[in-house]
C-alpha cells in the first residue's frame, strides 16, 4: 500500500507541473496532423493496429516529450546558459555587421571597378587586382575580371577567372544585381541577371575564349545548348567562330544562319548575327550567297553598312564576271588562233600535195577562225587562188570579186572573166580541129582528084572557122601539087609536061585560096615549069 501510495503521489505531483499537459498537447497535435495527411493520401490508417496500442504509444511519447521540456527547463535555470547564449547572440550580430559592412565595401569595390574600366581610369587595373583578392567568393568579381582580361587578349587569364565563375552560378548577381559585358569576337554583349538563368552566358564566354586561345575543338566539345536556352544565339555564333578557326566555313555558315533565325533570338541581335553571316560569306568567296544575306539584312531594316557592303559586292561580281568574261574571251582567242595556225599549215600542206580540193575546205574552216579583217582577207585570197588550181574559176572570180583591189585580185578576176568568155571559141576551135583532122585524113587517103574534091568538099561543109577552112584548101591543095608533079616526072614529052603544069597553076589561081598562103605551091608548079623551058 506505501509502495502504491508513492507512485500516486507522485503521478499526482507531475501532473501537478505544466510539463505533461504541454507534451499531452504537442503530442496530440502531432497526432491529428499525421492522421490529416493520411486522409489526404486516401488512407484510413487502420494499419496502425489496436487502439489501445495506438494509446499506449500515444502515452510513450507524451511521456518522453515532457520529460524533454523538464530537462530543458532545468538547463535553462542555470546561469552559464544564459550567459553563453548572450556572448554567443552578441558575437553573431557582431559578425553579421562586420558581414554586411564588408559586403558593401566589396560593393563598392566592385562599382568602382566598373566604373574605372568604362572611364579607362588608371586605376583600374589595381581595383580589378583588389577585386579579384576580395571577391574571390563571387561570380560578379570573376566575371568583370574575366571581361578586362578578354579585352586585353589575356584569353588564357580570362578563360581561368570565367571557370571559377561557373562554380559560383548562384552568386550572379549578388554584387551588379545584373550587369552586360562584352567579349571580343561576339556580336552582342552578353547578359548576367542574378536570377540565375543566365548561366548558358557564362559557357558561351568559355567557348569564346577557347577559340579566341587557339583551342576551338575545346569549345565545338564544351558548349551544348538547348534551342530554347537565351543562351542559344551567342553560343551558335561561339560555334561559328570555333569552326572558322578550323577553317570549317560551311558549318560556320550554317552555326550563323540557326542563331540568326532561332526563336529566343532579340531583333537587333538577329541583324547582328546576320550581318556577320554575309560577311563571313563575302570573305570566303561566297559573294552571291552574300549578297542574299545582305538583302534580307536590308529588308529587316539594315545593320551598320550592310547597303555600302551590298552595292561593293554587287560592284565586285560585276567586276569579277567582266574579268571571267575577258579571261575567257583571251582563251577563246589563243584556241582559235592555234586552230587557225593549224588549219592554214594543214591547207598548205594539201596544196603543196595537189589536193586542192580538200585544202579548199581546210580554208574555208580557217576563214571562219579569223579574228581580224587583214588575216579574213589574207586566207580569202588564198582560198580564190586555191579554187582556181582545183578547177573552180567561177567560185574563184566570186572570192576574188569579194577581195576588191587586194594585192592582184582585180587582175586574176579579169583574167578568169577573158579565160571564161574564150572558153567557148576554144571549144568550137577544138571541135573544129578534131573536124580537120578527120577531113586532112580522109583526104590523104582520097584517090585521085575527084576522091581529094569530094574530101574537101565535106570537110569544108563541117567547118565554120575560116582559117581551118584555109588550112584544108591549102592541105588539099598541097596535094593536088604534090600529085601533078608527081604524074608529071611520069611524063615522057616536055608538052604534056607542060600542059599539065599550066593547067595545075592555073587552078592554083582560080581557086578561093589566097595566092600568099599558096606562094610554096605556086613556086614550086613555076620552077617545075623554067626546068621545061631550060
Amino acid at each position: 500500500m506505501y509502495v502504491l501510495a508513492a507512485i500516486l503521489a507522485a503521478i499526482g505531483a507531475v501532473l501537478a507541473t505544466p510539463y505533461p499537459w504541454i507534451a499531452l498537447g504537442l503530442v496530440g497535435t502531432g497526432y491529428v496532423v499525421y492522421r490529416e495527411r493520411l486522409a489526404q493520401r486516401g488512407l484510413t490508417g487502420s494499419e496502425g493496429g489496436h487502439p489501445l496500442v495506438v494509446l499506449a504509444v500515444l502515452g510513450a511519447l507524451t511521456a518522453v516529450v515532457a520529460l524533454l521540456l523538464y530537462a530543458l527547463v532545468m538547463v535553462l535555470m542555470i546561469p552559464a546558459v544564459w550567459i553563453f547564449l548572450g556572448v554567443g547572440g552578441a558575437g553573431y550580430a557582431i559578425y553579421r555587421v562586420a558581414r554586411r559592412i564588408w559586403r558593401e565595401r566589396l560593393e563598392v569595390l566592385f562599382l568602382d571597378t566598373v566604373a574605372a574600366r568604362h572611364a579607362s581610369d588608371p586605376r583600374a587595373a589595381e581595383l580589378l587586382d583588389a577585386l579579384e583578392h576580395r571577391g574571390r567568393h563571387e561570380a560578379d568579381a570573376w566575371l568583370v575580371v574575366a571581361a578586362d582580361a578578354a579585352s586585353r587578349a589575356r584569353y588564357q587569364d580570362a578563360l581561368a577567372a570565367l571557370e571559377r565563375a561557373a562554380t559560383r552560378t548562384g552568386s550572379i548577381g549578388r554584387l551588379s544585381s545584373g550587369m552586360v559585358l562584352a567579349f571580343p569576337g561576339l556580336p552582342a554583349p552578353l547578359l548576367f541577371r542574378p536570377d540565375g538563368r543566365d548561366f548558358g552566358n557564362v559557357e558561351v564566354a568559355m567557348a569564346q575564349m577557347h577559340v579566341l586561345a587557339g583551342a576551338p575543338r575545346k569549345a565545338l566539345d564544351a558548349l551544348k545548348l538547348a534551342n530554347s536556352d537565351p543562351a542559344y544565339p551567342m553560343g551558335m555564333c561561339a560555334l561559328a567562330n570555333a569552326h572558322v578557326a578550323l577553317g570549317e566555313v560551311d558549318q560556320a555558315t550554317t552555326a550563323l544562319a540557326q542563331a540568326a533565325d532561332a526563336p529566343s533570338v532579340a531583333p537587333e541581335l538577329s541583324r547582328c548575327l546576320r550581318y556577320k553571316l554575309a560577311r563571313l560569306l563575302e570573305g570566303h568567296e561566297s559573294r552571291s550567297a552574300a549578297v542574299r544575306e545582305y538583302k534580307a539584312l536590308i529588308a529587316q531594316g539594315g545593320h551598320e553598312d550592310a547597303a555600302e557592303r551590298l552595292k561593293a559586292l554587287r560592284a565586285e561580281i560585276k567586276e569579277e564576271r567582266r574579268r571571267d568574261e575577258e579571261a575567257r574571251r583571251i582563251q577563246e582567242e589563243a584556241q582559235r588562233r592555234d586552230a587557225l595556225k593549224n588549219a592554214v599549215a594543214h591547207a598548205e600542206k594539201l596544196r603543196a600535195g595537189g589536193h586542192h580540193g580538200v585544202a579548199v575546205t581546210e580554208l574555208r574552216r580557217a576563214l571562219g577562225l579569223a579574228m581580224d579583217d587583214e588575216t579574213a582577207r589574207a586566207l580569202r585570197y588564198t582560198l580564190a587562188v586555191t579554187l582556181e588550181d582545183a578547177g573552180s574559176p567561177t567560185q574563184a572570180a566570186a572570192e576574188y570579186e569579194s577581195l576588191g583591189d587586194y594585192q592582184d585580185a582585180a587582175a586574176r578576176r579579169e583574167a578568169i572573166r577573158v579565160e571564161e568568155e574564150a572558153r567557148p571559141q576554144r571549144a568550137l576551135r577544138a571541135q573544129e580541129q578534131a573536124t580537120l583532122d578527120q577531113a586532112l585524113a580522109k583526104l590523104e587517103a582520097a584517090r585521085g582528084p575527084a576522091g581529094r574534091r569530094s574530101a574537101v568538099r565535106a570537110g569544108l561543109d563541117r567547118l565554120t572557122l575560116q582559117d581551118l577552112r584555109d588550112q584544108l584548101l591549102l592541105e588539099a591543095s598541097r596535094i593536088e601539087v604534090d600529085a601533078v608533079l608527081e604524074k608529071v616526072d611520069g611524063l615522057r614529052t616536055a608538052a604534056a609536061k607542060r600542059r599539065h603544069l599550066l593547067a595545075a597553076l592555073e587552078a592554083l589561081r582560080a581557086d578561093d585560096i589566097p595566092d600568099d598562103l599558096q606562094a610554096q605551091q605556086i613556086r614550086w608548079i613555076e620552077e617545075a615549069l623554067a626546068a621545061l623551058e631550060a
